[in-house]
């Protein structure tokens, strides 16, 4: 059975419903994610070199915030309840990733380090919402919250 080796949680404001996890190169995101080379996904996810794009599950003109979790593991991790959005492999030239949101411009927060540069992973991104009741007077963000797992395995 395969073990978790480290894990952080992160969130961030996506720009037009999208966001963009990608490598990170001396304190810069690099890759097709992030320089314009990719463009976004029809689905929900595009995967390039470098880094993945992935589109929020809601557009109701409001911004919120999706709240990530990146995990590293020894092997493949177990299947879980959460809805699978993608699985294949990334393949990231630097051992950090980081996240932002989809625009030009923007900067990154935090750097998730994965142990190991110039590699091929094995990734799953999968996805769970939250919700409550829609409390009147209060955003719909308080009611909907969206959940994102990004899982590397060697």
């Amino acid at each position: 059975m395969s073990s978790l080796l480290r894990s952080l949680t992160d969130e961030v404001r996506p720009d037009y419903r999208l966001f963009a996890i990608a490598s990170v190169v001396d304190g810069q995101l690099v890759g097709s994610a992030v320089e314009g080379e990719m463009e976004p996904p029809d689905g929900r996810i595009a995967a390039g070199h470098d880094g993945l794009i992935i589109q929020t599950a809601y557009s109701d003109g409001y911004v919120h915030t999706v709240h990530n979790r990146f995990e590293r593991w020894d092997g493949p991790p177990p299947v879980d309840d959460w809805e699978g959005l993608w699985a294949g492999q990334l393949s990231l030239r630097s051992g950090l990733i980081g996240v932002v949101a989809w625009a030009t411009g923007y900067s990154h927060d935090m750097e998730f380090d994965l142990g190991k540069a110039d590699n091929t992973w094995s990734t799953r991104v999968s996805t769970k919402i939250l919700r409550t009741e829609q409390e009147p007077g209060f955003p719909h963000a308080f009611a909907r919250i969206e959940l994102y797992k990004i899982q590397f395995w060697i």
